[in-house]
């Protein structure tokens, strides 16, 4: 089981750019209203010793599985959606306020940033299941 998780994550995490993404080098650049899916490179994956791996595979497959269960959701509210693998996440918040996240700061190699263009961003990292995803994009986007 753990070589099907191994192979499904180095898929998924192949490319750090994906179609869609305006990105300058290093940094994947998001306004508006967004959520940022974000985890390890291909590069960053296979350097890490078979211990690191096993200790993430299933959090990473499970953050992923469950990041494609709630794209619909994202789409119906017209929030746009991301996934990469770039070192720096920067967000624009309306005025000239930037705000850079760099993914090596965290204390886990994958999470997810939302953010609505206008006040502070909020970061969670690690994986949720598809209920807690939902809930959370309600509480931050106000869906209620």
């Amino acid at each position: 089981m753990r070589i099907l998780f191994t192979i499904f994550i180095v898929i998924l995490m192949a490319a750090p750019v994906w179609a869609g993404q305006a990105a300058v080098e290093d940094t994947l650049t998001v306004g508006g209203k967004a959520v940022v899916f974000f985890g390890p490179a291909e590069t960053e994956y296979l350097s890490m010793t078979d211990q690191e791996k096993s200790a993430i595979d299933e959090g990473l497959y499970d953050f992923l599985h469950n990041r494609n269960e709630v794209l619909s959701f994202l789409e119906a509210n017209d929030i746009q959606e991301f996934l990469t693998a770039l070192p720096k996440i920067q967000i624009k918040l309306s005025g000239s306020e930037n705000i850079t996240y760099i993914r090596s700061d965290f204390d886990q190699r994958f999470g997810l940033i939302m953010t609505d263009g206008m006040n502070e961003p909020e970061v969670f990292l690690g994986a949720a299941t598809n209920s807690e995803l939902i809930t959370m994009f309600e509480n931050y986007f106000s869906l209620h």
